[in-house]
């Protein structure tokens, strides 16, 4: 293992092997941002990193972890009656944030390198957990969820009256939104994931 020094073309300090420039994760386990592998994903990671990764810079007057708004992306799909297979992938859109982090959408639609690393790990991850294959219509479905999602944040977590173009109409029932802990998000973001991915590993299984 090489470590890089100033000048190298990369921060100093970043560990390098012969596939490239590598982070450590829980438990002594490490992942190549720029070469990932199915071998190197684990739902425990994601979850852990989703729990602690923080939506908006943490700029919202009440911060939200983003696997809490990944959680309450599939409420929502589930309130619509959507199938399990569906809601399991409306969960999972932002799960290559636990590497990434969450980049704000102002500086994320300028950055298309940014956005292409983002999808190849989106990709192992997919294949990593075998979930449903992505395709058009399902990128719509998670398209409206995540802003609908985000019109919910806006109402309820930020005080200001400004309003944000594009932001889709709510249902008038859908109650006040209270943040949750990092454990708390956490734990809630493994059970959707099991109860899903059980769910469509066999369909006769219910959801509740």
């Amino acid at each position: 293992m090489t470590i890089l020094q100033e000048g190298d073309g990369a921060m100093a300090g970043v560990p390098v092997t012969d596939r490239g420039a590598w982070m450590q994760m829980p438990e002594g386990r490490i992942f190549y941002p720029l070469d990932p592998q199915p071998e190197d994903v684990f739902i425990e990671d994601i979850a852990l990193g989703l729990s602690r990764c923080i939506r908006y810079n943490g700029l919202s007057d009440e911060w939200i972890a983003v696997a809490q708004h990944s959680v309450q992306c599939e409420y929502l799909a589930k309130r619509d009656g959507h199938t399990a297979s569906t809601r399991l992938v409306v969960l999972m859109h932002d799960a290559p944030e636990y590497i990434v982090g969450d980049m704000i959408r102002p500086i994320k639609c300028q950055m298309p390198d940014f956005k292409r690393v983002e999808n190849k790990i989106e990709a192992v991850i997919w294949e990593a957990l075998g979930l449903p294959e992505m395709n058009a219509a399902l990128h719509e479905t998670i398209k409206y969820y995540d802003n609908l999602a985000w019109a919910w944040e806006k109402r309820d977590l930020f005080k200001s009256a400004r309003e944000w173009p594009y932001t889709p109409e709510l249902p008038r029932d859908l109650p006040r939104m209270v943040t949750w802990s990092h454990e708390y998000s956490r734990k809630r973001f493994m059970t959707r994931y099991w109860h899903l991915a059980c769910a469509v590993s066999n369909q006769e299984w219910k959801i509740r």
